[in-house]
């Protein structure tokens, strides 16, 4: 799966995009009500349509092989970005509302990094991306162990363990199958 890549964001050798979005539009739901409410009052819901669109605007949500991104604000920025192996636990957070129009915040937790957690916030089908970044750490987790492998081949070889025709094969089956995990 294609994703767009962020401005201003470079991808690193291997990794590869899965994910990108914006705030959702549902998130939004509350002011786009109020613009449609004060629209007949001088123009006063114009105001709250420009906010919403300002907000979905402002906020991006990117998920790589390697790494979560969020970026959040106009005027006031802030962003983070949060590596694979930072990463201890994933949640998603729904109220009523956001349950029906099916979109919610995804909370990332982190050991210590960003006060212990980052969210996506107002991501639209917030289950589906959840089983994105969980099959991503499992890949993730899956090409750490198989690198370890490979590197304990590789001493094996340098001990004469084992000989340069089984180190070639076997090095050639580990990378890939890193390589199919990207």
């Amino acid at each position: 799966m294609a994703a767009k890549i962020p401005s201003g964001f470079t991808l690193v050798e291997g990794e590869r995009p899965y994910y990108y979005a914006r705030l959702s539009w549902k998130a939004n739901w509350l002011l786009i009500l109020l613009g449609i409410l004060t629209i007949w009052v001088f123009g006063f819901g114009l105001i709250f349509f420009i906010i919403a669109f300002l907000r979905v605007k402002a906020t991006e949500y990117f998920i790589t092989s390697h790494r979560m991104y969020t970026k959040y604000g106009l005027i006031g920025r802030r962003v983070f970005e949060i590596k694979n192996e930072w990463i201890t636990g994933v949640m998603v957070r729904q109220g009523f509302i956001s349950r029906i129009l099916n979109y919610g915040d995804i909370v990332y937790s982190t050991p210590g990094q960003y006060a212990g957690s980052v969210a996506m916030i107002g991501v639209s089908d917030p289950m589906h991306v959840r089983t994105i970044v969980e099959d991503i750490l499992n890949k993730f987790k899956e090409r750490q162990k198989l690198q370890e492998e490979l590197k304990a081949v590789e001493r094996e070889y340098e001990f004469g363990r084992i000989s340069k025709e089984k180190y070639e094969e076997l090095k050639k089956k580990y990378e890939e199958k890193i390589r199919i995990l990207g």
